[in-house]
């Protein structure tokens, strides 16, 4: 009796940690580590160049989560590298004029656990440019980062991530007095690879086995299932990054009106018009921090099989004024219901399904001459939890398991909603109720563990689309 009451009462606990992995604006299908390891090392690398073989400095800097599961995404963030090239090959690589050198770099990153290895291509590292024009004449530092694949292994053991070749594209950057822009010559290659003797070793990340699952009820069948996950690969999948898909912007325009509490007054002399909006879409992506538990949760996760949109009323208000123009959008998030999944303790796998169940956004973009955009997002919306499994166990939070009232969220950012760019802002999250069945009340516990200000929200918003199209996900933001 006493081991039964036990192990309810570790259930219980677990599901709070449940509420880490979905807490925020918008779905994710995982959660970040909560002890994150941060990796940096600087390394020699011998460059091929046309009149020969030189050396540079590259810095690798990158988050790795402080454990994996089997079958689960282990995922890289923050990644960055700096290459630090000697000046003569820049000279000898890029057009005479050149001021500002950008470009784009891919990462041969080995994979390994054990006997087992496979290459991951971090592909998708980018830089906006570096100025070249350093008086004292040394070398030039180039910057680039981006999100990476994750990768998932299959089996229990150390997967460890070691840097490798490095391909650079270096072009000529916007502002270089190069000529006529046509006639630009594309972007100049180089090819380095670890000198003799580097250390190019970035991190290990344990992944541990599976608990031991507790006897399941007989249910005649002949087929058991494995503590290890169905979907865990043979070996390491370190394939490039999925694409996450977006449905095509609807033709119409989301229905509601805009929350007059989240308008500012028009100002002096000002006027304010309704109009007819438009159907226009994007698509927000970035990462939700819970406080207490100290943990962070993706936000509609770009790596997934699809991303949900954020439906767009574009222009149903404008307001102008001396040195003043405000656009007024209304935004209503379609989303799917979401899984996250995470470690509880650092050992118990722990999974729960979130149900998003939002009202319409006001959208506020505030345009002054001489001064960078404003833009604010403000909505409401409850959170549902169902699904709950500790260690694959169903725990039953029932049917209503949801926010008291709904949680209040403000978004700020600078950038002109069109275009897209980073919000922030912080959640006040409200007590949960309803949860609990079969005479157990859980309400107290997840809201004492996870209810209270202060979680820190970060979303990147991609640029929007028109109707009938798909619109592209953006790069997650960094931690």
């Amino acid at each position: 009796m006493t081991g039964a009451l036990s192990g309810r009462r570790t259930a219980r606990v677990a599901a709070v940690a449940v509420v880490a992995c979905v807490l925020g604006l918008l779905p994710g299908s995982g959660s970040a580590a909560r002890d994150q390891r941060e990796a940096r090392l600087t390394a020699a690398y011998d460059c091929t160049t046309p009149s020969g073989t030189r050396r540079a400095q590259v810095t690798f800097g990158a988050a790795f989560p402080g454990r994996g599961a089997i079958g689960k995404p282990i995922r890289p963030t923050a990644v960055s590298v700096r290459a630090s090239l000697p000046r003569p090959v820049v000279a000898e690589l890029l057009p005479e004029g050149t001021t500002s050198v950008a470009g784009t770099a891919v990462l041969a990153t080995t994979v390994a656990q054990g006997r087992e290895r496979a290459v991951a291509r971090w592909a998708d590292l980018t830089s906006p440019g570096a100025d070249v024009r350093m008086p004292t004449g040394g070398p030039v530092g180039i910057g680039f980062s981006g999100d990476v694949p994750h990768v998932t292994v299959g089996s229990a053991g150390d997967v460890t991530f070691t840097a490798g070749k490095l391909d650079l594209a270096l072009t000529a950057a916007a502002g270089s007095d190069t000529g006529d822009a046509s006639a630009r010559p594309a972007p100049a290659k180089l090819t380095c690879t670890p000198a003799g003797g580097a250390d190019t070793f970035l991190a290990a990340v344990p992944v541990e086995a599976p608990a031991p699952q507790p006897p399941a009820p007989a249910t005649g069948s002949a087929d058991p299932e494995s503590d290890t996950p169905r979907d865990a690969p043979k070996g390491i999948d370190a394939g490039p990054r999925p694409r996450a898909a977006a449905d095509a912007c609807p033709a119409q325009p989301p229905a509601g009106k805009l929350d007059p509490k989240r308008l500012p007054p028009v100002p002096p002399g000002g006027a304010a018009e309704e109009l007819e909006p438009t159907s226009m879409c994007a698509v927000p992506a970035g990462f939700a921090t819970l406080r207490k538990l100290k943990s962070s949760a993706l936000v509609n996760d770009p790596r997934g099989q699809r991303v949900g949109l954020m439906h767009l009323a574009m222009r149903m208000r404008e307001v102008r004024a001396p040195d003043y123009v405000e656009y007024d959008h209304l935004g209503l998030m379609q989303l799917p219901d979401t899984e996250g999944t995470f470690l509880t303790f650092g050992f118990q796998p722990t999974t729960a399904k979130v149900r998003f169940e939002p009202e319409p956004a006001t959208i506020v973009n505030i345009i002054r001459p001489g001064k960078p955009p404003v833009t604010k997002v403000g909505y409401r919306q409850h959170l549902r939890l169902y699904d709950v499994r500790v260690n694959g166990v169903p725990l039953d939070v029932g049917p209503r398991c949801r926010t008291v009232r709904p949680v209040e969220t403000e978004l700020t950012g600078s950038y002109p909603v069109s275009e897209g760019g980073l919000l922030q802002g912080e959640l006040d999250i409200p007590a949960l109720g309803g949860c609990g069945a079969n005479g157990e009340d859980l309400d107290t516990l997840l809201s004492g563990a996870v209810s209270g200000p202060g979680n820190a929200l970060k979303i990147r918003q991609g640029r929007v689309c028109g109707a009938g199209s798909a619109c592209k996900t953006p790069r997650l933001p960094d931690l």
